[in-house]
Order: structure tokens, then sequence, then C-alpha cells
């Protein structure tokens, strides 16, 4: 009884020990026509990913802290004439910006976000997001793996203390979302209002944050 228990706790280590091997398949004696197999089983696992831009960014992969800024100055003689304001700045320069986004769980939304109309911090001084106008287009040149083509702008929520604007859905196929395009961005200049700088500041109600959100 000892030599047996000896030799089967000896055969379970030598198996413990044992590299794992590929499945193999030995005949002998082979003869014409003999086959022999061997087989792998794959798999390849896909993490999901959800990725926005709006502006600059250095990568389609990165997480990128660089919010741009656009500025509209309206000329002295053009104060709330209607005549459209072109803007300044962006990663596309003039007012307008790169977008894009990706990602692989499904169809996706693109909403805006504000705190509020556009302000000088003083009572009764505000421009309304409605005089901002977002143009959507395509870009000069194609990404490959995109499609290039003019998205729909989220419209600002317009209460008085802002927040989520109606969201653009982006449709997905085959679960997948690639698509760019860019925003330019123009102050249409219907009112004339006090002298001053509105927003600029997150405390002034210049900032928008863009959100997408996988469905």
């Amino acid at each position: 009884m000892k030599k047996l228990i000896l030799v089967t706790t000896t055969a379970y280590a030598a198996l413990l020990a044992a590299p794992a091997q590929a499945e193999s398949t030995f005949f002998t004696p082979a003869i014409t026509g003999s086959t022999a197999t061997a087989r792998l089983d794959f798999s390849i696992v896909i993490p999901q990913v959800l990725f926005l831009r709006v502006g600059t960014s250095s990568g389609n992969a990165v997480t990128d802290g660089t919010v741009d800024a656009l500025a509209f100055t309206v000329p002295a003689a053009n104060v709330g004439d209607s005549t459209v304001i072109a803007g300044t700045g962006g990663d596309l320069t003039a007012g307008a910006v790169t977008v894009r986004a990706y990602g692989n769980g499904g169809n996706i939304t693109i909403n805006s976000g504000t705190t509020g109309a556009l302000t000088t911090g003083n009572v009764g001084e505000v421009i309304p997001w409605s005089q901002i106008n977002v143009v959507g287009a395509a870009l000069g040149s194609t990404t490959a793996g995109f499609t290039n083509a003019a998205i729909t702008h989220p419209a600002f929520n317009l209460a008085v203390g802002g927040g989520a604007g109606t969201a653009t859905t982006l449709t997905a196929t085959n679960k997948v979302v690639r698509v760019e395009g860019k925003w330019t961005y123009s102050y249409l200049n219907a009112s004339a209002v006090a002298a001053g700088t509105y927003g600029g500041t997150i405390a002034k109600n210049g900032r928008i944050t863009y959100t997408a959100t996988q469905l």
C-alpha cells in the first residue's frame, strides 16, 4: 500500500511539472493515406472604446487637456446690425473646429451643455446662445477609416440656467461609429448690447461642454 501511494504521488507531481503542449497525433506505422491532425483554439478580445474630439487633439486614442478658444469681435460700425461675425481660433482657424467620434458599442449621441447665457458678469448684460450659429460640413480631407461628412450640431439649451441641449445621434454600422467633420461657429449679431466681453471664462458662462454617450 505504501508503494502504491508513493508511485501515484510521484506521477501527479510529474504531470504538474510538465510544460503545456499543443495538441498532436502520432501514428505508427504510417502508410499512404494516413493522416495526423493538430488543433488550436483562437479568441480575440476587443475592448469597448468611446472617443470624442471637438477641436485640438494629438491623436485618436488620447486624452488631451487643450481647450480651444473662439473669439468674435464686432466692428464698431456693425454693433447689432445683423452682420454675421466670423470667429477666430479653433484648430481649423477662423472659428472652425474638427469633430471626430468613434465607438464600437452601438449608436452614440453627442450633446452640448452650457451653464446659461453668455454674460459680462454684470446684471442684465447677456447674449443668448441662440446668437451663436454653428454650421456642420465635411473636412477638407478624410482620415483613413472614418466617414467624413457634416455632423449635425446639437442645439443649445436656451434656458436661463443652460443645461444639456438637444442631442445628435450617430448611427452605428455593426455597432461601430467612426465619423468626422467640422463645425464652424459665427456670431449672428442681431441685437445691440452693452459694451464688454461676453463669456471668455467659465464664470461668465463662456464654455460649452460636449458629451458623447454610448447608447
